[in-house]
């Protein structure tokens, strides 16, 4: 996929400490979340993955099967608990849905100053969030991991489908990145 070949061009080269917010078509997201967590998985000790989107036991047969290395991903799994599927595994915290925004925030930062080595994190799906919570209520969030990670010399990245829903709100979250890419559908990288 070109589009692809693109991501991977805008990253190339980015400061390890870039916050990154990623545009994207629904039909190209999950692709481009796979490729995402691999190129950063490849550039960092551990990654905390905040997972709106798929559960912890999909996550990691996915990252398997695309050469991922599992032992370095601390997954935020926000779906498994209201469904009553939480499994003991050492690299996973069952958060109770996608509006326990403290929670959410404590385990990051406790991921953050807990684990040894160079980190990232990576949001898979702003928009899933914004379905679930006050659009400012989630920017307030979203501000405040953002600052924890610079405090402490932390990357990732924030995926959002391109629609027209809560732009005010994704444009303001956007602004707050170090750099803005626009991957799979009419615009360009």
């Amino acid at each position: 996929m070109e589009a692809i070949e693109k991501l991977q061009e805008a990253l190339n080269g980015l400061p390890d400490d870039y916050i990154v917010f990623i545009e994207t078509s629904a039909e190209d997201s999950f692709e481009v979340s796979t490729l995402l967590v691999k190129y950063f998985s490849s550039k960092n000790d551990r990654g905390i993955i905040l997972s709106a989107n798929r559960p912890y036991v999909n996550l990691i047969s996915v990252y398997e099967k695309n050469d991922i290395d599992v032992s370095k991903m601390f997954i935020l799994d926000c779906l498994s608990k209201t469904q009553h599927a939480d499994f003991p595994a050492d690299n996973v915290t069952f958060i109770e849905n996608l509006s326990a925004l403290t929670d959410i925030s404590l385990s990051i930062e406790e991921h953050i100053n807990g684990t040894p080595g160079k980190k990232f994190i990576f949001v898979d799906s702003l928009t899933t969030m914004l379905i679930h919570n006050k659009p400012y209520v989630l920017a307030r969030f979203i501000h405040n991991i953002f600052t924890k990670m610079r405090l402490k010399g932390v990357g990732g990245v924030v995926i959002s489908l391109q629609d027209n829903s809560n732009r005010d709100i994704k444009a303001e979250i956007a602004q707050l990145c170090d750099k803005v890419i626009k991957i799979g559908y009419t615009s360009s990288v």
